[in-house]
């Protein structure tokens, strides 16, 4: 949660220094931001075959690409530490959660 927040902090102050015209279009990007920002940690935390979409979607959009799939692959290293130390008793939604994010960064990749 707090490396969402601290995402959701920086893509605002980006894009309201980065951003010309109005306030309510840096407002309205900044929603939008946000939406994308929620869609992608909803996506991580409940992984599922229909919840790669949004990572994908928004992961092949080269405006985005470096963040979300640096995101993911952190994601994965926590997942995978985790795994390690429990070794052969690992949680099944973990080793779960591991597959989900390999199969998206790899989606990701290939698109």
């Amino acid at each position: 949660m707090k490396s969402v927040l601290l995402l959701i902090l920086t893509l605002s102050i980006n894009v309201a220094w980065g951003c010309e015209g109005s306030l309510q279009h840096q407002q309205q990007t900044q929603q939008q931001l946000g939406i994308m920002v929620q869609s992608i940690a909803n996506a991580i935390d409940s992984p599922s075959l229909t919840s790669v979409e949004p990572l994908v979607r928004y992961g092949t959009d080269s405006r985005y690409y470096v963040m979300i799939r640096g995101w993911i692959v952190q994601e994965l290293a926590g997942v995978e530490s985790q795994l390690a130390a429990q070794g052969n008793n690992a949680d099944p939604m973990l080793v779960n959660k591991a597959k989900y994010l390999k199969i998206s960064l790899r989606r990701i990749d290939l698109e």
